[in-house]
């Protein structure tokens, strides 16, 4: 218990941030200051990303040995992240927005409840003319952090730097009447690959 405790203790499913990271800032939404604070601070579900490895088997290596495996390709799965929403919605404001940038198609806007009832879709005939990668990818970094004597993310001794990452479903936000629970929005991300980096 003397080692773990040198170690700083034990780590807890809590302590962790996300952030993303884009090559430009991205002109969709207004990604700048207080939004993209409130979106990471939103995050309240992730996950460190798994090592799979694609296999194939040898055999007749040697006489009487049966076959043996060995690892060809590296997989990368995808991955969800969970947000809660605040009252103007901003996570899921901005996923729809990072989403419908991809398929470059633009944003419908209204003023108020009676705006709301009067908003049209955008045009029947609309063509959807893909982005190229590098134009909407994020690298998202996950940092599992963990306190200190200063601070809350005093230390971080892992992140994972997901490499072109970029949402590829936005799940359903279920509406009910019954007991007020705070909405919560999942979304699910591909990447290419991760980086994992380790803090000193």
């Amino acid at each position: 218990m003397t080692k773990i405790g040198a170690k700083g203790g034990m780590s807890y499913s809590t302590n962790f941030d996300v952030e993303f990271s884009f090559k430009d800032s991205p002109t969709f939404y207004d990604f700048k200051g207080e939004n993209k604070n409130v979106i990471q601070m939103l995050c309240d579900e992730a996950q460190l990303p798994n090592v799979q490895s694609a296999v194939s088997q040898r055999s007749g290596r040697n006489l009487g040995e049966g076959p043996v495996s060995y690892p060809h390709t590296r997989i990368f799965t995808d991955i969800s992240l969970g947000f809660l929403l605040d009252a103007d919605l901003t996570a899921l404001k901005f996923m729809n927005s990072w989403y419908n940038y991809i398929f470059d198609e633009d944003n419908v806007q209204y003023s108020g409840f009676e705006g709301a009832t009067t908003a049209s879709p955008l045009s029947e005939n609309r063509v959807n003319r893909l982005k190229y990668l590098d134009q909407y990818a994020a690298t998202l970094r996950i940092m599992k952090t963990e306190p200190n004597g200063n601070s809350e993310r005093g230390r971080v001794p892992v992140t994972y730097l997901l490499e072109k990452c970029y949402p590829y479903s936005i799940d359903t936000v279920p509406l009910a009447y019954g007991s007020s629970q705070i909405s919560r929005l999942t979304c699910n991300f591909y990447y290419s690959r991760h980086t994992v980096a380790y803090g000193k």
